[in-house]
């Protein structure tokens, strides 16, 4: 009896020994599992990595990122790009899936749209210069790739001046800056206009502080209204010639005497620097021989022939020489009676005999009546 106390003690003490053992194995072996879990890097959906090839098969291409097992690449990917891959190359992927068997599939074009996309909020956020070639053209603009990625360029954006023919700009290399980022819907708009603004603002400022009244100045007609032509003089500043300030002759619209895109000298009116805006005039380089045509041919008293112009209800515009056109009152001394309109006694085109009266230098005026010969 004493003999098979002591053999189960032992037994118990062995199979002690032996659990103890196993508990510093297991311990030893979490340890060990913890540690080469450590150098293997946590992956999660979309993160970013730089990886290599390490095979290429007929459909899947196996790469290299430092995960426990090789990542699988879709061949179809970098055939669409027209991509040749190599071994050993390095490439951006993105971790697009991860599924319950521990593969992980990589994505290279959403890789490099991620790329895209930061350094273009980068660009946005620093304010920095940035080229893009014009894909296409667009209702109200163009269409731009920048860093791959498609941006509208707006009409208004692309130049100071109204721009009608987009197409001229399909195909070309535009530099300029992001100004609006919409990250919602993934738009981006971009403007070429902006960086000649700080240019232009300094040479505006230059030019308006050089120009006077009386300065003789070269300019484009760059619109015609009703009312005058818009003129441009450079670095987006423009003036105003009044119709009235186009031809001492009287002009039903601007366009008799100018044309849209024509270049030819002007004199400044006016400049008003604070508010930006100068007065130009055509006329007065040209009728400097007002007095001298006043005092030779315009005397008091004599009797001239003139072409009627026009007709309105207080009486009749009358052409007395080339430029010089002066109002017969309907009320006038020596001419038909006030109560009877012109129009009825008298047709455009009609040559009358007029009577000087006098005339007033200073603005330009002379006053006349109709003479019944």
């Amino acid at each position: 009896m004493n003999f098979e106390r002591g053999e189960s003690s032992l037994f118990v003490i062995k199979k002690k020994n032996e659990d103890l053992k196993n508990q510093i194995k297991s311990k030893e072996k979490i340890k060990i599992i913890k540690l080469y879990s450590y150098t293997i890097p946590k992956l999660e959906k979309y993160d970013l990595k730089k990886g290599r090839i390490l095979k290429i098969k007929a459909k899947i291409i196996l790469i290299d990122i430092g995960f426990k097992y090789d990542c699988i690449l879709s061949k179809k990917e970098l055939q669409i790009l027209k991509i040749n891959p190599r071994i050993n190359e390095l490439i951006d992927v993105i971790v697009e899936k991860l599924d319950y068997k521990g593969k992980c599939f990589l994505s290279y074009i959403k890789a490099n749209k991620i790329k895209s996309w930061n350094r273009i909020k980068t660009a946005y956020r620093k304010n920095e210069l940035v080229s893009f070639l014009v894909l296409s053209r667009t209702k109200g603009g163009l269409i731009v790739s920048l860093y791959n990625i498609d941006c509208f360029l707006p009409g208004s954006q692309i130049e100071y001046k109204k721009v009608t023919n987009f197409d001229y700009y399909v195909g070309k290399i535009l530099i300029g800056k992001i100004v609006k980022i919409n990250k919602t819907t993934k738009n981006i708009v971009v403007s070429h206009k902006i960086i000649i603004e700080k240019k232009n603002i300094k040479r505006k400022a230059l030019i308006i502080s050089n120009l006077n009244k009386g300065i003789i100045v070269e300019g484009v007609v760059k619109n015609i209204t009703n009312y005058g032509g818009f003129v441009d003089l450079g670095c987006s500043l423009d003036g105003l010639c009044h119709i009235s300030d186009i031809s001492w002759k009287r002009i039903k619209h601007p366009v008799e005497k100018i044309n849209l895109g024509e270049r030819r000298n002007f004199l400044i009116l006016s400049v008003d620097r604070h508010r930006k805006r100068v007065q130009l005039g055509i006329k007065q380089m040209i009728i400097d021989n007002w007095k001298s045509v006043i005092k030779k041919i315009f005397v008091s008293g004599k009797i001239i022939k003139g072409k009627i112009n026009f007709l309105i209800n207080f009486g009749i515009l009358v052409e007395i020489y080339p430029c010089f056109e002066g109002l017969l009152h309907k009320k006038e001394e020596f001419k038909f009676h006030y109560k009877i309109y012109p129009k009825k006694m008298f047709k455009i085109g009609n040559v009358i005999n007029i009577l000087i009266l006098g005339s007033k230098l200073k603005h330009k005026k002379i006053y006349f009546s109709f003479k019944i010969i």
